[in-house]
C-alpha cells in the first residue's frame, strides 16, 4: 500500500492551526480595535515585498504591511494592509496550518488532487504555499524554521 495516511497532510506532519490573517482597510484602526477589545499583544510588525512575496501572493508588485499579535496568550492574529489594491469587499480571511515539512505537504496535496497557487516559497523564517478550498477560500500551508518563535502559535 503506497500511502497509509488517512488524509493528505498527515504524511507532512500537520501540527496545528498556525494563525488567522485578516485583510484590513486601515491597519492602525484595526490594531487599536484588537488591542482594546481583545488585549492583543503585538509580537511583530513587518513589511513584506519582493520576488518571494510576489510569488506566494501570485501578484506582481505585491507589498504588504503586517502586524502579528497574540490574543489570550496563544491565538495568533495577523492583520494585513496591502498597498497594491483596495481591500476586498468580501472581507478576506486566510487560515494558516502549520506542518513539519512544507515540501512534503505540497506533494501530498497534489497527490490528493488539491491544486496549489504556487510551489513552496522559502522566506527568512518559513516555507509556505497557498491552496484554495472548493469555494475559493485561501488556506496557507506553512513550515516554520526553529528560530521563528515570534511567528508561531504556542
Amino acid at each position: 500500500m503506497p500511502n497509509a495516511s488517512r488524509f493528505a497532510l498527515e504524511r507532512a506532519g500537520l501540527c496545528r492551526q498556525s494563525h488567522t490573517s485578516l485583510e484590513v482597510a486601515d491597519l492602525e484602526r484595526a490594531l487599536a480595535f484588537y488591542r482594546n477589545a481583545f488585549g492583543m499583544q503585538v509580537v511583530l510588525e513587518k513589511t513584506l515585498e519582493g520576488p518571494d512575496f510576489e510569488a506566494v501572493t501570485a501578484t506582481p508588485g505585491a507589498r504588504s504591511h503586517l502586524v502579528r499579535g497574540l490574543v489570550a496568550g496563544n491565538s495568533v492574529v495577523q492583520l494585513f494592509w496591502h498597498s497594491w489594491r483596495e481591500p476586498l469587499p468580501e472581507k478576506r480571511t486566510l487560515m494558516s496550518f502549520e506542518v513539519r515539512d512544507a515540501h512534503l505537504a505540497h506533494r501530498a496535496l497534489q497527490e490528493a488532487g488539491v491544486l496549489a497557487r504556487s510551489e513552496p516559497v522559502e522566506f527568512d523564517n518559513s516555507v509556505a504555499f497557498v491552496i484554495e478550498d472548493p469555494d475559493g477560500h485561501p488556506i496557507e500551508i506553512i513550515q516554520w524554521t526553529p528560530d521563528a518563535a515570534p511567528y508561531r502559535a504556542s
